[in-house]
């Protein structure tokens, strides 16, 4: 692999496994946490190598957490958000690949504080999108359903933070926390592998970065494990706190100092 890449090695192997860790505990985090973090090293691994490895080694991570939670995804309407997924990621990734990095880190800079506000709320059962209209499935719900979906999905293409619109829909259905886990993972699982395959297509992979994402795929891995084993035990509101003081410090860093 690249020196750049071998220097930097040990500080992603880190980077990775802390995600691993706040993924398999809390049902989100991976991309968010990992692009945050990747972000302070933009000026040795750039966006666009940071989002297509991401990708990558997110795919274990969900696929382990969502088979252990299997028999609790709920796909009640969910059809025009995985519609808008597959829309907004190629938005995404034009974006990702065509803008300056300068303009992508202010951007995420933005989705970084959006991100922590979201992970510092509690994450009751306040605002549930069927209780006023029942069960029935209405045109406007469809409508908003793709919207939540293509933005994701953009997110996602751009920076492999597509979470944000879907944890906000998934938590405002009165679920139980292993039923939003499992359903949130059964659709990151669908814009992951849209997402790899759109990404190959338009070149972001090569044997460098696939040497790299290789190295770290145990950490990420070895996360998991530990991850799914705090999930088990507790309610994973202190790592979500330690994820929005985390985002917050590195969006305003992004936003003074780019």
């Amino acid at each position: 692999m690249p020196a750049t890449h071998s220097e930097l090695l040990p500080i992603l192997i880190g980077i990775f496994f802390v995600a691993s860790v706040i993924q398999s505990s809390s049902g989100f985090g991976f991309g968010i946490f990992s692009v945050a973090a990747l972000s302070l090293l933009a000026h040795r691994f750039g966006l666009t190598m940071s989002t297509p490895m991401l990708a990558i080694l997110n795919a274990p991570v969900i696929m382990y957490v969502l088979w252990r939670l299997r028999g609790h995804v709920r796909l009640t309407n969910l059809g025009p958000i995985l519609a808008g997924l597959l829309v907004g990621i190629p938005i995404g990734t034009t974006f990702l690949v065509r803008c300056p990095q300068e303009i992508l880190l202010r951007v995420l800079a933005v989705v970084l504080l959006y991100a922590a506000v979201r992970a510092a709320m509690p994450n009751g059962d306040a605002c549930d999108p069927d209780a006023a209209g029942g069960q029935r499935e209405t045109l406007a719900r469809k409508i908003g359903g793709l919207g939540i979906g293509m933005a994701s999905g953009a997110l996602a293409g751009a920076f492999n933070t597509g979470g944000p619109p879907v944890i906000a829909y998934v938590y405002c259905r009165p679920w139980s926390k292993e039923q939003r886990t499992a359903t949130l993972q059964a659709i990151f699982i669908v814009s992951i592998f849209a997402r790899i395959v759109y990404y190959s297509c338009v070149g972001l992979y090569d044997v460098p970065l696939l040497l790299t994402t290789a190295a770290c795929l145990p950490a990420a891995i070895a996360g998991m494990f530990f991850g799914y084993a705090l999930f088990r035990k507790f309610p994973p509101r202190a790592l979500e706190i330690f994820v929005a003081v985390f985002l917050s410090l590195v969006a305003i860093k992004l936003l003074i100092w780019t």
